[in-house]
C-alpha cells in the first residue's frame, strides 16, 4: 500500500512538474535535436541519428533520408570510434516551425576536447548549413542539410 502511495505522490509531483514548466523555446529545441545527433554519433547509434532525421529529408547533392542514414551508417561502423566537435554559428528561427542552421564540425578517431585539440587530431572538418521542421510540438527533425569542407581557421 505504501509502494502505491509513493508511486502515485511521485506521479503527481511529475506531473505538476510538467504542466508548471515553461515550453522550449524553438532555438532551445533545436539545439538539443542538434545536440541529440551529436550524442548519437558519438555512441555510433545509427538509430538515434535516424530518429531526427525526418522522412521528408532531401539534401542538396539528391540524398533522401535512407541515403544518409546509409552513409551515416557507414561511416559509424566502419570506425572504431567516432568523436565529433560542433560549434553553431547562427540558428534563424524567424519563420514558424522551421529553423535554419549554420554549425561547423569535426569528426575525429579520438576525442575532441575544444578547437585547440583540433591542432593536434587528425579530423574531417565540415561546415553545414542543415534545415530542421517541427514535425510534431516540441520535435524537431533535419529536413536538408549541404555541407563543404571547413579550415582550423574556421573553428578559432
Amino acid at each position: 500500500m505504501r509502494g502505491r502511495f509513493v508511486v502515485a505522490a511521485a506521479s503527481a509531483a511529475l506531473a505538476l512538474v510538467a504542466c508548471s514548466a515553461e515550453p522550449e523555446s524553438p532555438e532551445a529545441a533545436v539545439r538539443a535535436t542538434l545536440d541529440a545527433i551529436e550524442t548519437a554519433a558519438d555512441e555510433r547509434d545509427v538509430d538515434g541519428v535516424r530518429a531526427r532525421v525526418s522522412d521528408a529529408y532531401k539534401d542538396s547533392r539528391g540524398n533522401d533520408k535512407a541515403d544518409v542514414i546509409q552513409v551515416a551508417a557507414f561511416h559509424l561502423l566502419r570506425n572504431q570510434a567516432v568523436y565529433t566537435l560542433s560549434r553553431i554559428q547562427t540558428i534563424d528561427t524567424s519563420e514558424p516551425g522551421r529553423a535554419l542552421v549554420e554549425m561547423l564540425v569535426a569528426l575525429a578517431g579520438s576525442p575532441i576536447d575544444d578547437a585547440e585539440a583540433l591542432l593536434s587530431v587528425k579530423a574531417d572538418l565540415y561546415r553545414f548549413e542543415v534545415a530542421l521542421r517541427e514535425e510534431e510540438p516540441g520535435t524537431w527533425r533535419v529536413t536538408a542539410s549541404s555541407w563543404q569542407p571547413a579550415t582550423l581557421a574556421d573553428f578559432r
